[in-house]
């Protein structure tokens, strides 16, 4: 007995193929797989490349922050010893910080920095932060 012997019907089937219905309704799915993984392959990389450009502006903030403090407290040492010339130094250590000092002024005995990073973000391209350091009275 073969498999297509049509003497018990659990047994037969049509010969047309395993699919029924018209021809362009049977072929209508034919690569959507292909298509489907395409968007779910471009869809992943454009969500890593988001996680990579928010993480580099995260790591740029920080850097701002601690080339800003940093700076600061420079300055303020500077200024405390004797420098004439304070901002010089908060200049110098916000370069060592691989930030640059946007801003710097002398407001009595304290010194006010703000430092830029560059980031690596096309539409931000770059970050700024600003500290104050000075001396604290031990009343």
């Amino acid at each position: 007995m073969t498999g297509n012997d049509c003497r018990r019907p659990q047994t037969c089937r049509p010969h047309s193929g395993d699919h029924q219905g018209p021809a362009w309704l049977r072929k209508a799915d034919g690569g959507s797989g292909t298509i489907l993984g395409i968007c779910l392959v471009a869809v992943a990389a454009f969500g890593l490349l988001l996680l990579a450009l928010v993480t580099n502006l995260l790591i740029c903030q920080a850097q701002a922050r601690t080339g800003a403090d940093a700076s600061a407290l420079a300055a303020a040492s500077a200024l405390d010893e004797g420098d004439p010339a304070p901002c010089v130094k908060a200049a110098t250590v916000a370069l060592a910080n691989r930030g640059r000092l946007a801003s710097c002024r002398v407001e009595d005995a304290d010194v006010v920095a703000e430092v830029e990073v560059a980031t690596s973000v096309p539409v931000i391209t770059h970050v700024s932060r600003q500290a104050r350091a000075g001396p604290q009275d031990c009343d």
